[in-house]
């Protein structure tokens, strides 16, 4: 008998160990979750009604161009990296680029852009005893079940890109498909993030589109390092979002970094505010600018962040893990919930749900709602790996 079309929630995540050059992971990464990828790219609705049309049009090509020149002459290293997971895949490299590029191509073409292909709501809780990142990875509802963990350490011999990179070592949360680095995830320096979309109303073809900024994020040995990444001098963010971050290695107090960016209209560098998190502090961030003055579409990630931050509202301050858990697998809000299954208007799906914790350097990950189930599995945060 044939599988169901709707297999349901499952309650399972698939992890890959790799090392090699970046072309090499991520032949290993396509190669590995194959199957996985090509049932995404067969499903994305998106893609095929909006971004392969968007791609076919003459401005459309011209923006993917232009925005794929500019990623080959700063972050080639990524750019091969992605290359190596279609090859490995046996999938078109474009189509896969075209992900990456989100709403780039179609905006350029003069097509209706992809409604948001994220939500996900964050918390940093930084009281006595209780430094935690939570984390719901929220996504359209393709994207369920189409989610893996990749735990890597690539080795270059010359420096790579603008950075000069020849060595990263991380475990990440990826989107089928995807460059490690958009979700949630860690690096060996002690590096410990996770990420919100946001939806400017102006997105920019020849800028370094999100996915690729997160992905170089990885690579951040240091906060000084990461805000070099994020502004991205010379080219800057072709669009918004927002880290939430810590490095777990620092001297002194545990401190979490929230930083907003914004498209780089007008400027050689990302618009950029950051906030942070002291001991006895919090902060949730959704899916609108809190600080940065940039237009944004009004759209499902504005109603739906405007609802998420009512509620927390309402709800004890998330100071310890219970109220953190408690507020990420909320329902209580039947149209914008935190813990999101789809429906109308909120089609949108949290596929995963994370916590990190600072103090046990330990990664929980649920893939139903903890309100209902056990966690899936518990990770230790290992920052062994050297240079």
């Amino acid at each position: 008998m044939p599988a169901p079309a709707d297999i349901g929630r499952r309650n399972a995540i698939p992890i890959l160990h790799t090392s090699g050059t970046y072309y090499e992971v991520g032949f290993d990464v396509g190669r590995t979750f194959r199957g996985i990828i090509e049932d995404f790219l067969a499903s994305f609705t998106e893609l095929h009604q909006t971004m392969l049309p968007a791609y076919e049009t003459e401005a459309g090509k011209a923006a993917y161009d232009l925005t794929l020149a500019s990623l080959q002459e700063n972050f080639p290293q990524y750019v091969r990296e992605l290359q190596g997971t279609a090859d490995g895949a046996r999938v078109p490299f474009h189509h896969l680029l075209l992900l990456h590029m989100d709403s780039i191509v179609p905006s350029a073409a003069g097509m209706v852009s992809p409604p948001a292909s994220n939500g996900c709501s964050s918390i940093c809780t930084n009281h006595e005893g209780q430094v935690l990142l939570g984390h719901t990875e929220d996504a359209l509802p393709e994207t369920l079940n189409h989610v893996y963990l990749v735990s890597a350490h690539i080795k270059e011999e010359e420096p790579q890109g603008k950075l000069g990179t020849t060595s990263e070592g991380f475990t990440a949360l990826c989107y089928a498909g995807h460059l490690p680095g958009f979700c949630m995830g860690y690096n060996h320096h002690g590096l410990v993030y996770s990420i919100n979309v946001i939806m400017p109303e102006k997105v920019l073809a020849g800028k370094t589109p999100r996915h690729f900024l997160c992905r170089a994020l990885l690579s951040a040995k240091t906060m000084e390092v990461a805000q070099q990444i994020l502004r991205d001098r010379g080219t800057g963010s072709a669009d918004g979002f927002s880290v939430n971050m810590s490095f777990t290695r620092q001297e002194g107090d545990h401190l979490f970094h929230n930083a907003e960016v914004g498209p780089a209209e007008d400027a050689e560098g990302s618009p950029m505010s950051i906030l942070t998190i002291s001991p006895g502090e919090h902060l949730i961030h959704t899916n609108k600018y809190l600080r940065l003055s940039i237009p944004e579409k009004n759209e499902l990630c504005m109603a739906s962040s405007d609802h998420r931050h009512a509620r927390a509202k309402e709800c004890c301050p998330p100071e310890t893990r219970e109220a953190l858990l408690d507020l990420l697998s909320d329902t209580h809000d039947t149209v914008y919930p935190f813990f999101r299954e789809g429906g109308d208007p909120d089609f949108v799906k949290t596929v995963a749900l994370g916590v990190f914790d600072l103090m046990e350097r330990r990664w929980t990950i649920w893939m139903r709602n903890p309100r209902n189930t056990d966690p899936l599995l518990s990770l230790p945060l290992l920052f062994t790996w050297k240079d």
